[in-house]
């Protein structure tokens, strides 16, 4: 027997180690394909950020 044999008879991959199914590749592409943020962008998470904050010190105070 030669390593080649050896080594084929081994393998059970087929050569996909994940499907490429949406969120795959929205969580790959947020990841690995980084660009950089408009102003606009940059300002609309602080905006949505600072809105949820705000909403759970509401309601904490609403359950005192």
């Amino acid at each position: 027997m030669t390593k080649k044999q050896n080594k084929e008879s081994g393998r059970k991959w087929d050569g996909r180690s994940r499907p490429a199914d949406d969120v795959y590749r929205k969580r790959w592409n947020e990841i690995f394909n980084k660009k950089e943020k408009t102003l606009s962008e940059l300002l609309r998470e602080g905006f949505d950020e600072e809105q949820a904050a705000l909403e759970k010190e509401e309601a904490e105070e609403g359950d005192q």
